[in-house]
């Protein structure tokens, strides 16, 4: 049938297609690096020589170099990927033990810094929480300070990613419905203290939108805001 208006998926440009595509005109590479610039632009915590900014690989790395440059301290690939080890974010079970397989902590990199950790998205938590253990546990990370390249995952997808149910999510414990402008202080602390992160923050959903160069009315924003561009 034909359609009367076009919906892409955002979480293309954010995660799934290749860092080389161009998608309606957006490069996904740009639009990765400008997500990373909006995440500079508001940093609050104070920039020092211990400080480093490190991408959790490989979908993180346009938004990191980007915020690494515009803040002025190094990026450094403190974690490794193991590329024999597929996406985890879609596996059911055991889905802890095959992020502990997927990543490694490079310690000489991270050991007494303050780590910025660029992550892309934040869906279940799982590979996050284990991501900041490690570089606090085995790597020495005196601090880690997430940074998400986009907001909260507020509600599930009815067009085919494996997130179908709010109960799946971690956003939702936190934030009081699909949420369009800045996220409440008290449920950034709470969450950053669940993940054991030091500090937390998101992108909002026009950073966002700003960053791909597209209105929400060309996008799919349902698992962000809870308004689905079809109708049952």
């Amino acid at each position: 049938a034909p359609s009367n208006s076009p919906a892409r998926c955002f979480f293309e440009w954010v995660y799934f297609a290749n860092v080389a595509s161009e998608i309606d005109g957006a490069g996904v590479y740009q639009s990765r690096a400008a997500t990373g610039h909006h995440l500079a632009s508001i940093e609050d915590q104070t920039v020092d020589e211990d400080c480093i900014v490190v991408p959790v690989p490989d979908t993180a790395k346009a938004a990191c170099d980007a915020m690494a440059h515009r803040l002025g301290i190094p990026t450094k690939e403190g974690l490794i990927r193991n590329r024999y080890v597929g996406r985890t974010f879609i596996e059911g079970k055991n889905r802890k033990a095959r992020v502990k397989r997927k990543y490694t902590v490079l310690p000489e990199v991270v050991r007494g810094k303050r780590v910025f950790l660029v992550e892309d998205s934040i869906v279940r938590s799982t590979t996050l929480r284990v991501i900041v253990k490690m570089l606090k546990q085995y790597g020495g990370a005196s601090e880690v300070h997430v940074r998400v390249a986009c907001p909260p995952i507020m509600a599930p997808c009815s067009y085919g990613i494996d997130m179908s149910t709010v109960s799946e999510l971690i956003a939702p414990q936190f934030f009081e419905g699909p949420v369009k402008g800045p996220l409440a202080q008290e449920g950034l602390e709470t969450l950053g203290k669940e993940l054991g992160a030091d500090t937390l923050r998101y992108l909002t959903v026009d950073e966002l939108n700003g960053a791909l160069g597209l209105s929400e009315c060309d996008l799919c924003e349902g698992c962000l805001t809870g308004d689905y561009p079809t109708t049952w």
